[in-house]
């Protein structure tokens, strides 16, 4: 019997006009779908792929707890693990939904440790949400040889520090309830003069703001900060 392929499907993101056209392509064929959904709220994933999926398709998903219980977190994702390889065993592909790009800060990488080389995988690369801030604010990621750093919001503020001082342009996701010792590790770095905050998906309810005037509350899901280091001043030129 022939055995099912697991497909991580990068979905971008959130505005369903940022799909691929091989991501429709495979969602408009697609048997079996799985992602995971933070409790009691919608995925977000699944809402911006739902428009292209057929009546019937069977889906799994993990429900991910509230807060860092990182035990019911991997539970979750085993039973998640257990329902594809069931699929998969049966013939039936299945279509793992990730925002933005599957490889980058995404949750297919749980899946990749726990099935391993036992199924065909493959991998459909999705526009990331920084590349769609960054196309929102006609802000140029890198230009020539400057260095460009992609940067979880999470790190310590000394290591956020130690990155900033070694490169010309940042972006930084996954910001939550991070936003001022972000704005801190770019002021002690000169990055925060004209740093933009964007939220939004990269569609028309995109919103962008300095991100001076941010304020310090916890900032919409898939929100990033784009900064670049500021020009040296007469005295350092000299």
């Amino acid at each position: 019997m022939r055995r099912g392929k697991l497909i991580g499907l990068g979905v971008g993101p959130g505005d369903p006009e940022l799909l691929t056209v091989r991501a429709v392509r495979i969602l408009e064929a697609a048997q079996v779908v799985a992602f995971v959904a933070a409790a009691g709220r919608a995925s977000p994933a699944r809402e911006t792929a739902a428009v292209h999926l057929r009546p019937g398709t069977r889906e799994l998903v993990a429900v991910l707890p509230a807060g860092a219980d990182a035990a019911a977190t991997s539970r979750a994702y085993g039973q998640l693990a257990t329902g594809i390889v069931g699929e998969l065993g049966q013939g039936h592909d299945v279509v793992f939904l990730c925002e933005g790009d599957p490889l980058l800060h995404g949750t297919f990488a749980h899946l990749i440790e726990r099935l391993g080389t036992r199924f065909e995988c493959v991998v459909v690369p999705g526009i990331t949400g920084f590349a769609a801030a960054a196309a929102a604010r006609l802000w140029p990621l890198a230009l020539r040889d400057q260095a460009l750093a992609i940067v979880p919001a999470s790190l310590p503020a000394r290591r956020l520090e130690a990155i900033f001082k070694d490169v010309d342009r940042a972006v930084v996701v996954r910001i939550g309830r991070n936003l001022g010792k972000v704005r801190q590790a770019l002021l002690a770095c000169r990055m925060a003069k004209g740093a933009i905050l964007v939220e939004g998906g990269g569609g028309p309810e995109t919103r962008a703001r300095p991100l001076d005037e941010a304020g310090e509350a916890p900032v919409a899901p898939g929100a990033v900060v784009l900064a670049a280091r500021e020009p040296p001043t007469a005295g350092e030129r000299g």
